[in-house]
């Protein structure tokens, strides 16, 4: 395992512990605030919540964003039950199916607190009860409370965000494949903090405009804000993606270990040319072994910042993941590796790059 690799699982590790669906990244704003504050020449953070690390090269150099967003899916508390069960609202994509029998945290405003999405017992169950998925609505969490009153003195208020739990940890025995929730995207920010590492005692040759956005899984709005705050010339959003490369899918477009991947498009966004010309450059340059996404189920970050200033050109990176919007997503880290040495190879080739979206003949 490289140094490189240590560093990313390292960051990975610390963030995945961290709970911050969308709209309720404190936790996380305040532990990537804390990390890149000692590799940027300039971090804050702005009104919606993102974590802008500003890495200045020379006056007149091309300025590059780069975005990995903090939040992930989860719910709101939206009632608290006589009995003390609280039912939840949902944030973000989740899957009925998953939900029954799964740990979740609830973030008091004091306090973290364990909780289990209930299910009925197997003994109780009827044969209609067997062939059918429980929508999120009827579905409730158990906190041992006995009452509202119990819930509430341990702090339990009615919009108290609600996440899954799960600590990174890795399959089997030096398989260097690694399960957890929320990898989807806090892989992606600490890929980006062990990007900003490389250049903490020379300046990079572009300007990097690092930025940890919230608010992603509920329709890219911290990075709308970004767009809007920050001038550059190019953009690249670092995510994850669905692998297909399960028994019960087996689709074979997207597989963990084969390298990140070069987005060509999805619903948010078609991939600039030049930046995807620039990717495969990268990637030659390097020797990385890289895949090509066309997924028209998912979004990223880059949908929003191709409107940065006039419209800049825009693509994105991802890492192949399994399980995604789950307690249990699976990812590669040769594959976050890969997209590290891929950005890596990308900025150092940024400041020749022909960024025209075709060339006319003169």
């Amino acid at each position: 395992m490289s140094a490189a690799e240590n560093a990313v699982i390292a960051h990975l590790r610390h963030l995945v512990g961290l709970t911050g669906p969308s709209g309720s990244e404190e936790d996380i704003v305040r532990a990537v605030f804390r990390a890149a504050s000692g590799l940027a020449d300039r971090v804050e953070v702005d009104a919606f919540g993102n974590v802008i690390a500003v890495r200045q090269a020379t006056e007149d150099a091309r300025r590059l964003i780069l975005a990995a967003h903090l939040d992930e899916v989860g719910f709101r508390v939206r009632q608290i039950g006589p009995g003390g069960f609280l039912r939840l609202e949902k944030v973000g994509g989740t899957d009925d199916r998953i939900l029954p029998a799964q740990r979740v945290w609830v973030r008091t405003e004091k306090d973290r607190l364990l909780g289990v999405i209930g299910t009925k017992s197997a003994h109780l169950l009827t044969d209609a009860d067997r062939g059918r998925v429980v929508p999120y609505p009827e579905l409730y969490v158990d906190i041992g409370a006995r009452s509202a009153d119990e819930a509430a003195g341990m702090g339990v208020r009615v919009g108290d965000p609600v996440g899954f739990v799960g600590d990174l940890a890795e399959l089997g025995r030096d398989s260097g494949r690694y399960t957890g929730h929320a990898l989807d995207d806090r892989a992606g920010c600490a890929v980006l903090l062990a990007l900003l590492e490389r250049y903490r005692d020379e300046p990079p040759p572009v300007t990097l405009i690092v930025a940890f956005t919230v608010q992603e899984e509920v329709g890219l709005r911290g990075a709308t804000a970004v767009a809007r705050a920050h001038e550059a010339d190019v953009a690249l959003a670092l995510d994850m993606t669905a692998a297909d490369d399960t028994p019960e899918v087996n689709g074979g477009h997207l597989r963990l270990g084969q390298g990140p991947t070069i987005k060509v498009m999805d619903f948010s966004t078609l991939s600039h040319p030049a930046v995807r010309r620039g990717l495969l450059a990268a990637a030659q340059e390097g020797g990385i072994d890289v895949q090509h996404e066309l997924l028209r189920g998912i979004g990223t970050d880059a949908g929003a910042l191709q409107h940065t200033g006039k419209g800049i050109p825009a693509g994105a990176v991802s890492v192949a993941n399994r399980y995604t919007h789950s307690p249990v997503e699976v990812l590669d880290e040769r594959d976050l590796e890969g997209a590290l040495e891929l950005l890596h190879q990308f900025v150092r080739l940024l400041p020749d790059l022909d960024l025209r979206f075709m060339v006319l003949e003169e």
